[in-house]
């Protein structure tokens, strides 16, 4: 089977380390040369400055340009275009810090660029936009890179909150999404959304009934569909399926494994069972699939 590298976030082991940073590209770029196809274990949204090409993110593939903003959650598959796509900086961040930094679990959920259903993983940003960006951006780097004497968290907090919302305006105004989580839903979601997405990360390989995740919150599988669907507009048996496909898509792209060997993998009783499934959310059957995104 081929191997995805995957690239964890560099930590420089400082007692006051802040877990975010802004990169440039062109600093990173050696770091992929051994493998155009890689997966990160950190969230990472790259904006393009100079030049154009291809940008990948779990088989949806987009030609970036100047102004376009990339965004990639722990884990997705990436390749880019290393060569024709030149420069630009990249805000990264490790999921645990940002949790505990806004002391909000839902809060990287919240955001339309990073949701499971999100529309695209690409934003297109106005000239005066991408200025303002930028700008903020440099501010946020300035204070992250600052001495432990001078340096600022809560400048800081506030620098990366104002990027990461202006960001998730640009996305919604541009894809005509609606929020992730609805302000009218907030007890609803605070109460079970983040748990079930909690847990759908961590058991859907082996789990794919709705029963498991509503035993596990205590609540029935019914009011759970109804929970996750007013919060995130789609119900929890989908959410569930989704995350095995997007799974089974990864693997069917980037590595040579047979059918009847992913089956076995994402837990199906057998590949004849994994075929129908594919098919039923997809059109295609794994193989078809295989081969057109080759």
């Amino acid at each position: 089977m081929k191997h995805i590298p995957q690239y964890d976030y560099y930590r420089r082991k400082n007692a006051d380390e802040l877990l975010v940073d802004v990169v440039e590209l062109h600093y990173i770029k050696p770091y992929f040369s051994t493998s155009a196809v890689h997966s990160l274990a950190y969230y990472d949204i790259t904006f393009i400055t100079e030049g154009s090409g291809f940008f990948s993110v779990d088989g949806q593939t987009h030609i970036v340009k100047p102004c376009d903003v990339v965004f990639t959650r722990p884990g997705e598959t990436r390749n880019l275009d290393r060569k024709n796509i030149r420069d630009g900086f990249a805000l990264i961040f490790d999921e645990e810090f940002a949790v505990n930094f806004f002391n909000d679990r839902d809060f990287l959920r919240s955001l339309a660029f990073f949701s499971m259903g999100r529309y695209s993983v690409k934003t297109t940003l106005s000239g005066e936009a991408f200025t303002h960006i930028y700008n903020v951006s440099t501010k946020l780097k300035n204070e992250i890179n600052a001495t432990s004497e001078t340096k600022d968290r809560h400048a800081v907090r506030a620098l990366l909150y104002e990027l990461l919302s202006l960001l998730n305006k640009a996305y919604t105004d541009e894809h005509n999404v609606l929020p992730v989580f609805p302000e009218e839903n907030k007890k609803v979601k605070n109460k079970y959304v983040n748990d079930f997405l909690t847990l759908v990360d961590t058991h859907y390989i082996k789990q794919h009934s709705i029963r498991f995740y509503a035993d596990k919150l205590s609540i029935t599988p019914n009011y759970l569909n109804e929970v996750i669907k007013k919060s995130i507009g789609m119900n929890a048996k989908l959410y569930i399926q989704n995350r095995i496909l997007q799974e089974a898509k990864r693997m069917l792209t980037y590595t040579d494994m047979s059918v009847s060997a992913i089956a076995e993998a994402l837990c199906f009783e057998n590949s004849s069972y994994f075929i129908r499934f594919f098919r039923s959310q997809t059109q295609h059957t794994p193989i078809q699939y295989r081969n057109l995104s080759k």
